[in-house]
Formats: structure tokens, C-alpha cells, sequence
């Protein structure tokens, strides 16, 4: 019963370890959004293309939709995709992948570079180029702005802003 309120990734059993899971649907803001556009869950549903009862089960039970749905979701209701979810600690390009449940190497795939690259990167031993950023923000399903913060973190990090200054 606990599994209704864990992100995608834990219910797929795509991890094992609960704090992994980091990122949750905002459920009665979502359900505060619809309402106060006098929308119902079917007219959510039908711009969405999914059913009515998978927006209740958002609302009531705090699933998180698929990536590309939710960012299609905030876009529907007009409002920015980090108002749709909630953060339990920072947010990495590992939880983004998590979350949207891929592998290391298929993300590689998709910017075209070796693993290890993206795993330096990843793993924060690189700074996030800037050319990713758009192909992150398609794979992952997060608007471009959620990644350009995570580069501003890395960047601060590498230049040793972070210890003693």
C-alpha cells in the first residue's frame, strides 16, 4: 500500500533503495490548479490523452504521470513544471534519469557520447555542456530551466565556491 505514494521509478521496481526517490506529484496543488480553472478530471484527461480515472489517481494517490505526460500537464494548466512536483533533497541529472526511468547508456545514446562522459558528468566530476541541455530536457521530460540551474550548481561547485569562500 506504501508503493501508491513512491515516484514511478520505485513502483517499477526500478530501484530498490526508498532514498533514491526524490521527486513526488504535488497532489493538491494539482488538484487546486484544476478546480480553480473549473476544469474537470475528464477534460484534464482528454487534453492529456490518458483516462480520467489516471488524473484521479494523480490527485488522490500522488502517482507521478509518465515524464513526458506531467510536463505536458503543466503546460496544460499554464504553470511552471516545478509547481507540479515536489523535491525530497536536491535535484541530479541521476534522479532526473531515475525518474524517468533509463539507463546511463541510453542516455549517452541519446547526447551521442561515450558512457563514462556521461557518467563524469553525471556524477558531477564534469560540468553539464550546455548543448545537452535541450536533449536533457526532452529525455527527462523537465523544462530546460530545471537543468540550466543544475549546470549554475556544478559550475559553483568546480570553481570551489561552495567550501570556505
Amino acid at each position: 500500500m506504501g508503493d501508491d505514494h513512491q515516484p514511478l521509478e520505485c513502483r517499477r521496481g526500478l530501484t530498490t533503495r526508498r532514498r533514491a526517490c526524490r521527486v513526488r506529484i504535488r497532489r493538491e496543488r494539482l488538484r487546486e490548479l484544476r478546480r480553480t480553472r473549473g476544469l474537470t478530471q475528464s477534460q484534464v484527461a482528454a487534453a492529456l490523452s490518458c483516462s480520467r480515472s489516471a488524473v484521479s489517481t494523480w490527485e488522490t494517490k500522488g502517482r507521478m504521470p509518465l515524464p513526458d505526460r506531467l510536463h505536458s500537464l503543466a503546460k496544460f494548466l499554464g504553470v511552471p513544471f516545478s509547481e507540479l512536483v515536489e523535491h525530497e533533497g536536491p535535484v541530479t541529472l541521476r534522479t532526473l534519469r531515475r525518474r524517468a526511468g533509463m539507463l546511463q547508456r541510453e542516455v549517452a545514446a541519446h547526447l551521442a557520447v561515450g558512457i563514462p562522459t556521461y557518467c563524469d558528468v553525471e556524477r558531477q566530476r564534469q560540468s553539464l555542456p550546455d548543448r545537452w541541455v535541450p536533449v536533457l530536457s526532452n529525455i527527462f521530460g523537465v523544462p530546460v530551466d530545471i537543468l540550466r540551474s543544475l549546470s549554475r550548481i556544478q559550475a559553483l561547485q568546480h570553481d570551489g565556491g561552495g567550501a570556505g569562500n
